[in-house]
């Protein structure tokens, strides 16, 4: 049986971009689900659950990032990392917001 491969398109929109505390949360995130993610900007394609790669995107802010995922939870799991990015990883929350 053949797996499918879904995939989404985010904007990091935190002010510090995909810096090491954003890139732990990815791979967190990603390790809870039966699924293999990589995520791509331009041309450089990385695995989801490893930091060091994540941060060798260099992502800023604005910076458009795909999102792949195969695998038995390859929806929950883009699901979650769409939450994640549009939460900001928690990030850029001024006080009483």
């Amino acid at each position: 049986m053949s797996q499918t491969t879904v995939s989404r398109t985010v904007v990091l929109s935190n002010r510090a971009g995909l810096h090491l505390r954003a890139a732990m949360l990815i791979a967190k995130t990603v390790r809870q689900f039966a699924a293999q993610v990589s995520i791509v900007k331009s041309h450089q394609r990385v695995e989801a659950t490893d930091m060091l790669q994540i941060i060798s995107l260099g992502a800023e802010c604005g910076a458009e990032l795909g999102i792949e995922a195969t695998g038995q939870d390859a929806d929950q799991v883009l699901e979650a990392l769409g939450r994640l990015f549009s939460d900001n990883f928690g990030e850029d929350q001024e006080p009483g917001n």
